[in-house]
């Protein structure tokens, strides 16, 4: 990758399109932004994959993403906590859930490239039509 930097931006261009990259949020996306968002890409997708290779219809699904940073050390994200609401028609135990979350983060490259350096979660709920109509 080729990255070009500006006063207050790096940019790159990747084949989906040009990608600005700035701690100013009017100038780019911020970094701990794209970090976070590369995580949630990988495992989100991962995590579907594994539904359809269980033949679990999916009807929708979102993944919530809580961090904490820590404002002493340079303002380092120290804990990521995914929560994938994942609305099906099939039943899921407890087990299940906790099963599938930790084939996501054994398997996410992402997730495994950083996961020796801070605190890395993956839990899955269920949500029925209603709950998910009103996250909309």
């Amino acid at each position: 990758m080729k990255f070009t930097i500006h006063e207050d931006s790096v940019t790159t261009d990747t084949t989906f399109g040009n990608l600005p990259v700035s701690t100013n949020e009017e100038e780019g996306y911020r970094p701990f932004q794209l970090f976070i968002a590369s995580l949630a890409g990988c495992s989100g997708t991962l995590l579907r994959t594994i539904f359809t290779k269980k033949r679990m219809d999916i009807t929708h699904m979102e993944l919530e993403a809580d961090y904490v940073r820590n404002h002493d050390k340079a303002n380092r994200i120290e804990e990521i906590h995914f929560t994938a609401l994942v609305q099906t028609d099939h039943t899921l135990t407890e087990k299940q859930a906790e099963r599938i979350s930790q084939l996501v983060l054994t398997n996410c490259s992402m997730i495994q490239s950083v996961i020796s350096s801070m605190e890395i979660t993956f839990n899955i709920h269920l949500i029925d039509e209603k709950h998910s109509s009103q996250e909309k």
